[in-house]
């Protein structure tokens, strides 16, 4: 086979969607990734997750690592980024992908709450919406962010940011959600890809809170167990918003971890996650050839 498997996953997402269903594309044997069942609580690097259903797999570092360079070009040190990445955490979840904890500080949500949130989260949209237009001229593809299917909300009694937004490449319409759980030390970013392009918001709720109850701080790191002269962070909910889209927003510039979908971003492969849905069924045809 003439082409790298990086370049037929390029080519996988800016087809026709029906081309996600035809694994053929890239022959198994030409992969070197080896999936585990995920059946026992995985540890990650300020908790733990425990599986949600069966039938999940996931990808140990060395495998997570090969993937991310392979597939999307990143460099080594950008593996670090990850902490677990897992394929069909539940039915409805095609891959679930939890990154290095960002240890800031603790996080008020109190600017959650403010008159002018609306006003701030308008403002962080069209950032975002202007750093997708760059890589859409970047790339010479038409990439478009056609707003919210989960308008960004933050569910204080479940600690958790998140929001879904709705991605078009070419046509292909991917839905993208995030999630940010709150801790004693800062924040644990997820980001999730369903298996339905066509999810509804309310099923958006329901796999935000399946992934969010999922992940279990380790004793005394909660968010409810903030002390008196804890670390706390220089910016709020809002500042993490901006963080999870990977745009500047006053002293969140340069706070935390850049988001997962920036890296790729950075790398030129935006976007890139999409083809994991592909990348899932292989996973499983190799487990059945076996």
């Amino acid at each position: 086979m003439n082409k790298s498997i990086r370049e037929n996953l390029i080519f996988i997402v800016v087809a026709h969607t029906c081309f996600l269903a035809q694994p053929a594309i890239v022959h198994a044997e030409d992969t070197d990734y080896h999936p585990q069942n995920f059946t026992q609580p995985l540890s990650a690097a300020r908790g733990t997750i425990t599986p949600a259903g069966s039938g999940a797999i996931y990808l140990k570092p060395e495998d997570r690592c090969n993937l991310v360079v392979k597939e999307f070009g990143w460099d080594h040190d950008q593996c670090s980024t990850i902490d677990q990445l897992i394929f069909g955490f539940t039915p409805e979840i095609d891959n679930l992908t939890v990154e290095k904890p960002v240890s800031d500080g603790y996080v008020s949500l109190a600017d959650w709450d403010n008159a002018d949130r609306s006003e701030e989260i308008g403002s962080i949209e069209e950032s975002f919406r202007d750093s997708v237009k760059a890589q859409s001229q970047r790339l010479g593809q038409d990439i478009r962010f056609d707003g919210w299917l989960v308008y960004p909300r933050v569910d204080k009694g479940k600690n958790i940011l998140y929001y879904a937004n709705i991605l078009n490449w070419a046509g292909d319409r991917t839905i993208n959600i995030s999630v940010s759980v709150f801790d004693r030390q800062g924040y644990v970013p997820m980001k999730i890809v369903p298996v339905n392009g066509n999810i509804t918001s309310d099923a958006v709720q329901k796999i935000v809170e399946a992934s969010a109850a999922a992940y279990k701080p380790q004793a005394g790191s909660s968010y409810f167990e903030f002390s008196s002269g804890d670390k706390v962070a220089g910016y709020g909910a809002l500042g993490v918003l901006a963080t999870m889209l990977g745009v500047k927003y006053g002293k969140a510039a340069g706070a935390g971890l850049i988001a997962l979908a920036l890296v790729v971003l950075k790398k030129g492969a935006f976007l890139l996650l999409l083809p994991l849905v592909w990348l899932r069924r292989l996973f499983n045809r190799k487990k059945a050839d076996s």
